[in-house]
Formats: structure tokens, C-alpha cells, sequence
């Protein structure tokens, strides 16, 4: 198992186009950040986008997730290298869970830093504001490797079930591209029983505002936000995620050994 996962690490890092794809990301999510910050005289910067568009942090970052877990866990079902690495030797536990194992990880935690872009070129570009407490906002994005873990280990049980790591990532940009949508039907019920919904929560914050009409400004509106997370959102998505990762690596296995590797 371990000779695989040191194997597979090889390969990620002398990976040029994966490489290059998550730099473009990298790319693309501060363009965003560029896009969406406010500079204006109301001085809101990088809080009052984060407050005004929660799901810019981690829209993008669920396609890239979806990309590596895919590429990781199914992209040699092209070659048959799972039906060497039984040759030789290797049992299917240990070549399951090291593909699982390390498609999961990584993908979470190169998913998790990219939430983290926009944060970073936003308060460099219009400075941080005053919407939100910044240490609070960091906890938050923090949290996201737990539903990113479940979202990810969901992804690696449909890669071994298709066996084509192109359509896992189709299936990743679909979910990224339905996510705003999604939260918006479903905002009343939202649960952190599903992982996206649970990166929704993670970036909901709780306030209120009001306006006023000024002789010069015209209508001039204020909002305050919480920032804080409440104890239950911390251990609830922890507690979820811990238990649907590790059932859908049970399920995975369940169905991988049984598998005739054609």
C-alpha cells in the first residue's frame, strides 16, 4: 500500500497538465475575486463579497476536486495498471484505500487552498473591511476540508463504479456549475447531511440591514453580519463528514473487490 501511494504521489507531482490546470484555477479564482470585490466609498472589500457572495469560495474549487479524485482513482483503468499491480502481488484492499486514500487528501486539500484565493486577492486589492471578523472567516474556509473529504470520497466511490475519470469530472462540473441553484431552491433545507448544502452553511451569515436616504448619496444601505460559527454547525460537520467518508470508503471497497477489473 504504501510503495502505491509513493507511486501515485510520483506521478501527481511530475504531472505537468495537472499542474497547470490547478495554476489556471488559481488564475481563475482571483479574477474573481478582482471581479467581485467592492472598492467603492462604502469600503466593504474583501468581507462585503464574501457576506454578498458566499459561493464564489467554493464553487470552482468542487470541479478541481472532482478532477484529481478522478484522475487519481480512475485515470489508469485505461491501462489496466490495477490488474498489474494484482499480478503482482498487491491485494485489493491495499491498492483500493491507496488510490482512495490519496485521491481524497489531496483533492480536499488542494480543493480547501483554493477557497482560500479569493480571501487572499480580495483584501489585497480592496483590503479586508469590516462585514465580517476575518478570524472567523478563516475557521470557516478551515471547515471546508471536512465536507470536501465527504464530497471527494463520494467522487472516488463513482469513479471505481464508471471506471472513466472524464465523466467524474463532468459530474464535478455539474455539481459546481447546479450549486447556486441548488442552494437557492433548496435554501429553506438546507442540511449538513449533504456536502455542498454544508459548504453553503459554512458561508451563511446570519444579520440584518436597513437603508437611509441622504441628501447627496440617495439611498444608502447598511448591513451587519455574525460572523461567528455556532458550536452545533462545528461538531455537526465534523461528525457528518467523518461518518460519510468513511461509509462511502466501506461501500467503495465493498464493490471494488468484487470487481473483475475488466
Amino acid at each position: 500500500m504504501k510503495n502505491i501511494m509513493k507511486s501515485i504521489w510520483f506521478e501527481i507531482l511530475h504531472s505537468k497538465l495537472m499542474i497547470k490546470i490547478y495554476v489556471a484555477f488559481i488564475i481563475v479564482m482571483g479574477l474573481i475575486a478582482v471581479l467581485n470585490v467592492n472598492i467603492d466609498t462604502q469600503k466593504t472589500g474583501a468581507s462585503g463579497m464574501l457576506a454578498s457572495n458566499p459561493e464564489i469560495i467554493y464553487q470552482f474549487p468542487i470541479f478541481i476536486l472532482a478532477l484529481i479524485v478522478g484522475t487519481i482513482c480512475g485515470e489508469d483503468y485505461k491501462d489496466k495498471v490495477a490488474n498489474y499491480e494484482v499480478l503482482s502481488g498487491h491485494s485489493r484492499k491495499s491498492i483500493f484505500f491507496a488510490r482512495s486514500l490519496m485521491g481524497i487528501t489531496v483533492g480536499a486539500v488542494l480543493a480547501t487552498i483554493l477557497c482560500f484565493v479569493p480571501i487572499i486577492v480580495g483584501t489585497m486589492i480592496g483590503g479586508w473591511g469590516d462585514e465580517l471578523i476575518l478570524s472567523d472567516v478563516i475557521i470557516r474556509c478551515l471547515l471546508f476540508i471536512f465536507p470536501m473529504l465527504r464530497l471527494a470520497a463520494f467522487f472516488a466511490l463513482l469513479t471505481f463504479i464508471i471506471k472513466n475519470p472524464y465523466i467524474i469530472m463532468a459530474i464535478g462540473f455539474v455539481v459546481s456549475m447546479s450549486n447556486s441553484l441548488l442552494s437557492g431552491m433548496f435554501s429553506h433545507s438546507k442540511s449538513i447531511y449533504i456536502s455542498i448544502f454544508n459548504m453553503a452553511l459554512l458561508t451563511k451569515y446570519d444579520g440584518w440591514s436597513l437603508y437611509n436616504v441622504e441628501p447627496q448619496g440617495g439611498i444608502v444601505q447598511y448591513h451587519s453580519y455574525i460572523s461567528a460559527l455556532s458550536p452545533g454547525l462545528v461538531i455537526g460537520t465534523i461528525a457528518a463528514s467523518s461518518v460519510m467518508t468513511a461509509f462511502y470508503l466501506f461501500m467503495g471497497y465493498a464493490l471494488f473487490r468484487r470487481d473483475d477489473l475488466n
